[in-house]
């Protein structure tokens, strides 16, 4: 899963300790090892925090923060095809040190900017830091599976996978926003970019912002980019297909889907619920596996909720590793 936690102080009053306490709390994010990282700049102190999960390349060297000439990068999340784009960007001269798909963000920004995320087929969370133009960079992936929480309070600028890493910061105020609460009470939750707090906020899927800094000139009312809306896709023009072409090429783009998750240095499993979503994942994956895929399912004590019979009869008809909690 992994864990993201940083800063910038244009007061100069942060810590590395601070920096540790803040990233260490999301430790159940990112069990597997953390970096740290301060730079002090003219205007500024610039944290970048990571708590690791290994999934792709388990080796020290694809630890982060990662450094890529004047670029430094804390991530989650995972891009799914990046082997494809490293081979792109070998063609363009790039070369590499690791087999991580870390470093490919870091040579795909080097080459792209910000129209890197447009090659990105993945679930993500991402801080670039350029050291040389004086500016970070933060991006979400498309569809907001991974969080990234943002805030600006009296010259500090803080970001994290989890509001409890702000709450580390001694600079950071704990103020409740109102309205927030109550879009809670009514709705049961509080809906993008707002927050449960002043001044806080989540970025939001799809979208992506860049600050300078050089000075602590930008307001707290932060300019985002939107890069990719849903409703783009369901306007395209509709496709002229016959139902046995719409059936193969549907299941194409599923199996494309399902092998790109396969892409991992640790097993893999799948949470089975028995239903049509989670049977077609598996049903996908066991085919194309020459072992048997392992299958996970939670049952609970209502009878009217539990999805474990089912799960259990869908795992005996795909012979899939099956275990019931």
């Amino acid at each position: 899963m992994c864990g993201i936690a940083g800063f910038i102080d244009f007061s100069k009053s942060s810590s590395e300790q601070i920096l540790t306490e803040m990233t260490d709390t999301l430790v159940h994010r990112g069990p597997d090892g953390g970096g740290y990282k301060i730079f002090n700049t003219e205007n500024c102190q610039v944290g970048l925090g990571h708590r690791r999960l290994s999934i792709i390349d388990l080796s020290d060297d694809a630890a982060q923060p990662m450094k890529f000439e004047e670029l430094h990068l804390v991530f989650n999340g995972e891009i799914y095809n990046f082997k494809e784009i490293r081979s792109q960007l070998e063609q363009l001269g790039h070369a590499f040190t690791t087999q991580s798909d870390t470093e490919v963000i870091l040579h795909a920004y080097k080459q792209w900017g910000t129209q890197c995320v447009n090659h990105f087929i993945g679930m993500f969370a991402i801080v670039i830091y350029d050291e040389v133009k004086n500016e970070i960079f933060c991006i979400r992936d498309r569809a907001g599976v991974k969080p990234f929480f943002y805030a600006w309070q009296d010259g500090l600028f803080l970001f994290a996978s989890e509001l409890k890493a702000f709450a580390k910061h001694p600079r950071f105020t704990k103020n409740l926003n109102y309205d927030a609460v109550a879009s809670f009470v009514q709705y049961g939750n509080i809906p993008a970019p707002h927050c449960i707090y002043q001044d806080c906020f989540k970025l939001q899927p799809g979208h992506y912002f860049k600050l300078k800094v050089e000075q602590n000139t930008f307001s707290s009312k932060i300019e985002t980019q939107q890069y990719w809306s849903v409703y783009s896709a369901y306007n395209q023009p509709k496709k002229s297909l016959n139902w046995q072409e719409g059936l193969q090429q549907t299941e194409q783009i599923l199996q494309s889907a399902v092998d790109y998750r396969m892409v991992a240095d640790v097993p893999v499993g799948v949470f089975l619920s028995g239903g049509y979503d989670s049977s077609c994942v598996t049903a996908l994956l066991q085919k194309s596996q020459n072992q048997q895929i392992k299958t996970f399912t939670i049952a609970v004590p209502d009878i009217g909720l539990n999805e474990a019979p089912y799960a259990k009869d869908i795992a005996q008809h795909l012979e899939t590793d099956h275990h019931e909690y």
